[in-house]
């Protein structure tokens, strides 16, 4: 399949926004309960915070990643990446693209390092991935994260990862 990265722009916050919502229903990567509108998707993609999109065949958002300081001030030198790949696109390279582009562009923003705060430890896909590029699992917080619905919780452990770049 021929993909390539983009910036984002509004003609691809529909793509985006479907592939957010889509995760969240899942319930299995993101903390977010609830789906989000367009003006919540704006909000979490402020203009001084690149976007870049995986773009395939009819110019369709197979996945995006948002690249943004991981904490403020003090602490605004390591980055922070949320990455969301649409069911059909997994499995297809989409999330290494997306993980290499977003090491370069931290590189080239002065980023020191790219710490990621909630990785659930059953999402082996990305663990894996993100290990593969360097990526340390550097603590765990058992039961961090809640599966299923808040009647019928399931409870499971959330990594911290590190990669200094």
């Amino acid at each position: 399949m021929q993909v390539h990265l983009a910036l984002f722009n509004e003609k691809y916050e529909s793509g985006c926004l479907a592939i957010f919502n889509e995760i969240i229903e899942e319930g299995l990567a993101f903390p977010q309960d609830e789906p989000f509108d367009t003006d919540a998707l704006r909000k979490k993609f402020p203009p001084h915070e690149p976007v870049w999109c995986a773009i395939g065949p009819d110019d369709q958002v197979l996945g995006f990643v948002h690249i943004h300081p991981n904490n403020e001030g003090r602490c605004s030198h390591v980055a922070n990446c949320g990455y969301c790949v649409t069911r059909e696109a997994r499995g297809q390279g989409i999330g290494r693209l997306l993980v290499a582009k977003s090491i370069e562009v931290a590189r080239e923003a002065g980023y020191r390092g790219i710490q990621f705060n909630a990785v659930v430890a059953t999402n082996h896909a990305a663990v894996a991935l993100y290990q593969s590029f360097g990526f340390e699992i550097i603590g765990t917080v058992p039961g961090g994260f809640r599966q299923g619905t808040v009647e019928e919780p399931h409870y499971v452990d959330i990594y911290i990862l590190y990669l200094a770049i």
